[in-house]
């Protein structure tokens, strides 16, 4: 604890210190503020009140005991601070009270503050307000475009409508708009729902879409039946594109023998989608629908597809009639190179390589090794401008985003960065990474200096985060900690706390699961979240994974980057029948996340590599080709 002449002397004495001892202060402070102790946080207020995360710290608190704070004391936190982020989230909250007491004038004052919402449920409250408040003028079209969407609505919008419905604004049309957008959008049960009010001819369309979802086989062959083909296509177009997520080849057919009944732009659309999935699933004849595809319908994707299918075959030359295309397409190029290699055209070869040999990606660095050009290594550093650099430094947001991150608090940092850089011209972007860069904020300097078109600064996009503790994990597992290290860019771009929609937690992105077994094999503790965002635990149970998946895969850096992202069962599955180049392998991945993957951990491998020695890595020693399965 410091009181306030303490705090001065240490100001006095060195503004750094003061500034380290705010942000050990506010580290304690936080948790109590989310929980609503402001007692526990008086003590250090001398320390914390002219700290410049001080509000965040307030908002916390006003949050936590919303229901218990007077109106006068929420007001008077705004006003002090307008504008402020932690006054819009402390509304936010506040607005959930107010609704829950029905005192609709509050309701009103504090949702006019906050500038409207786009939450539908906030949107409906406010409606209710008005009528309660008897602001009705221009009410019941505001009312209507809460009704006019074609999904469900919160319960908060039912009185609403109720009071529509109750003032003769949903009539019969009304309702069946609201149907159409609910069909539109693949809301059936809310159509259904919407149609029981409606004539029976309603309800009947709604059964059609209902029968074309649950067996569109069957229903397919029974069109065209009507002579309203627009609106009839919509409901074809959606059958065949559910058929093909269940039998490509009969979906083609359908598409083949309708398409020609119905003037449509998106027709030839529809079957390239239907050829793409039985591409994707490696149907038999995937090959033979995509060739039937009509010109209009080949695009780059049709043409990966087609040489992602000769490889699989071996077929070097329809690989070489895959990649003929005028497009400028980095992917196309390299395998353009690779197939008349492989046909004995050494010197179309070589031209093709060079082609894209100069560029910073997996296939850059691989044709580089096949035309005996240097890597695309060069590293040309950010120049400084102490001007503009001292400047931005200096901005309030700035040191607002800044400590948010020094304190912990990096999910909120992300934001106030993105806000204090959301206007910046591209000579203050270039800066603006490189301070963030110098404050070992690697995530908003790697994504800050991608947005500055600053792509050949490889200190700042690939950073030795953690070098120490990489190093010493990787060689505990006796792994190349090149590898290690870019399988965190990839996964995290170095943010310790993030999450995915899946679940994976932490700069190695690990799913709870995973991370509580390999801590047990480990014997480490594991605490949950706690843990797998701590970096170095972080860092130790996701390279332990990794030496699993390199073992299990026989030291395949390859399969094993594979098995990382998309679990060693579908790797195992993807095993080929002979044995395939590790290029082509990759190419044949049939999620594109994974071949995306595969493509950057490789691609971050060689520029680590480089980093960390000064050499060049050649890939084609750790790109061995790709057994088949059972071997």
């Amino acid at each position: 604890m410091i009181c306030a002449p303490a705090a001065s002397a240490i100001a006095d004495a060195d503004p750094l210190l003061l500034l380290e001892a705010q942000r050990a202060a506010f580290r304690e402070a936080w948790p109590h503020a989310e929980r609503g102790q402001w007692a526990r946080i008086e003590p250090s207020l001398a320390l914390l009140e002219d700290y410049v995360l001080y509000p965040e710290l307030r908002g916390a608190w006003l949050r936590a005991t919303v229901s218990q704070r007077s109106r006068d004391e929420l007001l008077a936190y705004l006003d002090r601070y307008p504008g402020h982020p932690s006054g819009r989230e402390l509304m936010l909250r506040w607005l959930s009270v107010l609704a829950s007491r029905e005192d609709w004038p509050g309701y009103l004052e504090v949702y006019h503050r906050l500038g409207g919402s786009e939450s539908a449920r906030l949107r409906c409250l406010a409606a209710r307000a008005e009528l309660a408040t008897g602001l009705t003028e221009g009410w019941h079209e505001r009312a209507l475009a809460l009704w006019r969407v074609g999904i469900s609505q919160p319960e908060d919008c039912d009185p609403v409508f109720a009071r529509l419905r109750r003032d003769g604004h949903l009539d019969e049309a009304a309702v069946r708009e609201r149907m159409a957008l609910a069909i539109e959008a693949r809301q059936f049960q809310l159509a259904r729902f919407l149609a029981r009010s409606l004539p029976a001819e309603d309800l009947r369309l709604v059964e059609r879409w209902e029968a074309m979802q649950e067996d569109p086989a069957a229903r397919l062959g029974g069109y065209p039946e009507s002579s309203d083909r627009d609106a009839e296509w919509a409901r074809v177009r959606y059958g065949l594109l559910v058929l093909a997520a269940r039998d490509t080849e009969l979906a083609f057919n359908h598409w083949q023998r309708l398409a020609p009944h119905y003037a449509t732009a998106d027709a030839d659309e529809v079957g390239r989608r239907i050829a793409l999935a039985g591409a994707r699933r490696n149907r038999p004849n995937a090959d033979t629908l995509l060739a039937a595809l009509p010109g209009a319908a080949v695009d780059l994707e049709v043409r990966h597809w087609r040489l992602r299918l000769a490889l699989r075959e071996g077929d070097w030359a329809g690989a070489l009639d895959a990649t003929t295309t005028p497009e400028d397409d980095t992917a196309l190029s390299f395998w353009r190179g690779r197939a008349l290699e492989a046909l004995a055209q050494p010197e179309q070869a070589a031209a093709a390589f060079r082609q894209v040999a100069d560029e910073r990606n997996l296939y850059g660095f691989l044709a580089a090794e096949r035309s005996g050009r240097p890597k695309a290594l060069q590293h040309r550093p950010t120049p400084v401008d102490l001007r503009l650099r001292l400047a931005l430094e200096a901005r309030p947001e700035f040191i607002h985003a800044r400590e948010l991150f020094k304190v912990g608090l990096d999910s909120r940092g992300r934001s106030a960065w993105a806000r204090a850089i959301a206007d910046l011209p591209p000579e203050a972007l270039a800066q603006a990474a490189l301070l963030a860069h110098e404050w070992g904020w690697h995530s908003r300097a790697i994504a800050t200096a991608a947005r500055a078109g600053l792509m050949d600064d490889l200190e700042i996009r690939y950073p030795l985060a953690w070098q120490e503790r990489f190093s010493e994990t990787a060689a505990q597992a006796r792994l190349p900690s090149p590898w290690t290290i870019g399988v965190a860019r990839n996964e995290s771009l170095f943010v310790p706390d993030i999450a995915s929609p899946a679940g994976a937690v932490g700069l190695m992105q690990l799913m709870p699961a995973t991370g509580r077994e390999v801590a047990r094999e480990l014997r480490l503790p594991f605490q949950g979240l706690a843990t797998l965002i701590d970096p170095d635990t972080n860092i130790r149970l996701g390279t332990r994974y990794l030496e699993r998946m390199l073992a299990r895969f026989d030291q395949h850096f390859v399969l094993a980057t594979a098995a990382y992202n998309a679990g060693p069962t579908r790797v195992q599955r993807w095993l080929p029948d002979t044995a395939l180049p590790a290029d082509a392998w990759i190419e044949l991945i049939p999620f594109d996340e994974t071949r995306t993957y595969v493509h950057r951990v490789m691609a971050s491998k060689a520029i680590f590599h480089w980093r960390l020695t000064g050499e060049e890595l050649a890939l084609a020693e750790i790109m061995r080709d790709v057994p088949p399965a059972g071997l």
